[in-house]
C-alpha cells in the first residue's frame, strides 16, 4: 500500500502514513473547513489499509506507530480523530500498535482529551510532554 502524505496548512494537519516503516503522523492544527472532505480521504485509505493486512499479518509486517502531534483541534475534527483510532483499533487486530499522544507541558486540556480519546479508544497511549 502507498504513503499517505498531506502537507499540513494553516487549518489542516500534516499526514504521513508510511505503512512501509510503519510510523504515521498528524500534526499541527485541524480546522479544516469542510471537516468530511479532509477525513472522509484519510478514514478510506486506512480501511483499505486495514483490510490489506489480513493477508500479510505476521512475521515481517512492521509495527505501527502512530503519533498523535495536534497543538489544536475543533469538534469537527473529533468524530474523525475517534475515527481514527477506531482504524487503529482494528489493526491492531492484525498487528501491534502503539499510540503516542504529544501535548504541551502547560497544555493540560490536551492532555485531558488525549486521557479522554485512550478510554474512548480501548488503546493503550503513551503521553508525550514536550517543553
Amino acid at each position: 500500500m502507498n504513503q499517505l502524505f498531506l502537507e499540513s496548512t494553516k487549518y489542516t494537519p500534516g499526514i504521513n502514513f508510511d505503512p512501509g516503516s510503519g510510523k504515521f503522523e498528524m500534526s499541527g492544527v485541524s480546522l479544516p473547513e469542510n471537516v468530511v472532505a479532509f477525513y472522509e480521504p484519510i478514514l478510506d485509505w486506512m480501511y483499505k489499509y486495514s483490510e490489506s493486512l489480513i493477508p500479510l499479518s505476521g512475521p515481517g509486517q512492521p509495527d505501527i506507530k502512530f503519533s498523535f502531534k495536534l497543538n489544536y483541534y475543533n469538534s469537527g475534527s473529533v468524530r474523525y480523530i475517534i475515527s481514527i483510532l477506531d482504524a487503529l483499533k482494528k489493526i491492531n487486530d492484525y498487528i501491534p500498535v502503539k499510540v503516542e499522544w504529544f501535548f504541551d507541558r502547560d497544555d493540560i486540556l490536551l492532555f485531558e482529551n488525549g486521557k479522554e480519546l485512550e478510554v474512548l479508544s480501548g488503546l493503550k497511549f503513551d503521553f508525550i510532554e514536550l517543553d
